[in-house]
């Protein structure tokens, strides 16, 4: 298969799939869109209670004897868009650019995570190679919940005997393993009243890089939603007293808040010193952060007094847990020593009518690590007036020391591209997890295309690596023979 011939017709399944909204937790339409493409393609579909897709596709002639392997992504994307940028994720389609060999979306997130899986999947069953029996199997909301790897029956994975899931982000990695994660929620009921001071801030952490929690959650990035409350308890410690009228920020759990806001009410006579005060936290945050943060900015300007705030505990509460919750790296792998072992991000801040609500998402490639950490988030909660929620975790995968796909697949690569690739671990969380809780005698991989700033608006996706992971896939499901 050439290069570009895999470029164009990969290109045709993803550009039929960015046209149905696919929001996590809201893909009945895009699995219908899905399903119905695969029906065409001669597959056989299940399609189930919470929307998964699994479509198995017959061996092709003499390696109908080779154990079926499971080609896997999910069909939910996390959506952002850029600052100003009309977009109902709801309802709106992904408007996808072209840029030389670079695929990109116009101000919002791509969605290549993950629906370069399901494009490249769509695009091989059409071709002709040789390969044992497959079994295409695409999830919902792997973004947010899991709910599709947690609701999908055993039964579609304890026959199979490999899988490739197709959820990473270097062309050159093969990963071997991935991190367990937990959604964890604080909320606090928040009480409004009249604006009592005479003059009012808009303060803003804008410019921040963002993206994703777990594969650049190492990268020395900071914060918009923490480095905002690092300004808020410079003001307190001063002495200025202050009410919040407003704290937003952040689109996702799993995603680097780039941008947040608060509009705090207070004193005239101290509204100047506030200004200054959030100077002096954006050059001490720049002194921090700057060599990686080159365009953070922090910024307080005057704004219109609004007519209510929440009260002075309620503020001061949702301040102090802002900087109490860690955010960043809490320690590394020991055996790995570029893997994160266990870290944890502010993923979204908003104060509503009601309550005020924050989502917190930490990771670990131990299982155990994460269980102790959720022994401890409570007592953040218990001394600040929150409440504490806490998902399921998602599993950890663990390496196969044994494997079959590894080894076959690292040839194929030295062949077909002429190059070797890493074999890697990863910190970001996989469904492979589930997959593997579900059948531990799997041999599982993880590849993908490079893609870049995923799960933020200047998501892309290099399509000479999306020819070149389809042309991996195909030898390695011909060479599963020998």
């Amino acid at each position: 298969m050439e290069n570009e011939k895999i470029i164009e017709g990969v290109l045709q399944e993803f550009a039929g799939l960015a046209r149905h909204p696919r929001k996590s937790g809201h893909e009945k339409e895009v699995s219908d869109y899905i399903a119905a493409r695969l029906r065409q393609l001669g597959a056989s579909v299940v399609q189930d209670e919470v929307n998964n897709i699994i479509a198995d596709v017959p061996a092709t002639k003499g390696y109908e004897d080779v154990p079926l392997t499971i080609i896997q992504g999910h069909m939910d994307m996390v959506c952002v868009a850029k600052p100003g940028r009309a977009y109902d994720p709801l309802k709106d389609p992904i408007t996808i650019k072209r840029d030389g060999k670079t695929l990109s979306a116009d101000g919002t997130s791509l969605g290549a995570d993950d629906g370069m899986a399901i494009a490249i999947s769509m695009f091989l069953i059409q071709q002709d190679f040789a390969h044992g029996p497959l079994r295409l199997i695409f999830t919902v909301d792997e973004e947010v919940g899991m709910t599709g790897a947690t609701h999908l029956d055993s039964q579609y994975v304890q026959d199979a005997h490999y899988v490739i899931n197709c959820d990473s982000e270097s062309v050159d990695v093969i990963c071997v393993a991935s991190a367990g994660s937990v959604h964890t929620y604080f909320s606090r009921p928040v009480s409004w009243q009249e604006a009592e001071g005479t003059a009012a801030l808009k303060i803003t952490a804008s410019g921040f890089i963002g993206g994703h929690s777990g594969e650049t959650i190492n990268q020395g990035k900071s914060n918009a939603i923490k480095a905002l409350a690092l300004v808020l308890q410079r003001l307190h410690q001063a002495g200025i007293s202050y009410t919040l009228a407003s704290y937003d920020g952040g689109d996702a759990a799993n995603a680097i808040p780039s941008l947040a806001q608060a509009v705090i009410v207070l004193s005239d006579a101290d509204a100047d010193k506030a200004c200054q005060l959030t100077a002096e936290g954006e050059a001490a945050h720049k002194a921090v952060y700057g060599a990686v943060e080159t365009t953070l900015s922090l910024k307080a300007e005057k704004t219109d007094v609004p007519e209510k705030t929440i009260s002075k505990a309620d503020s001061r509460a949702i301040v102090q847990i802002l900087n109490l919750l860690h955010f960043g790296v809490f320690a590394m792998n020991q055996h790995l020593p570029k893997l994160p072992d266990l870290s944890s991000n502010i993923g979204t801040i908003h104060i509503g009518a009601d309550s005020v609500d924050i989502q917190y998402f930490p990771r670990s490639s131990s299982d155990a690590r994460l269980q102790e950490m959720l022994l401890s988030l409570p007592v953040f909660a218990e001394v600040t007036g929150f409440t504490f929620k806490a998902s399921a975790p998602a599993p950890a995968w663990s390496e196969n020391t044994h494997s079959v796909l590894t080894p076959a697949m690292t040839a194929v690569y030295e062949k077909e591209l002429g190059r070797t690739p890493r074999i890697e671990a990863m910190h970001g969380g996989l469904e492979t997890g589930y997959f593997f809780a579900m059948n531990p005698d799997l041999d599982i991989v993880s590849v993908g295309p490079t893609t870049f700033a995923i799960h933020s608006a200047d998501e892309s996706v290099d399509l000479e690596t999306v020819a070149e992971v389809t042309r991996v896939i195909a030898g390695t499901l011909t060479a599963l023979k020998k």
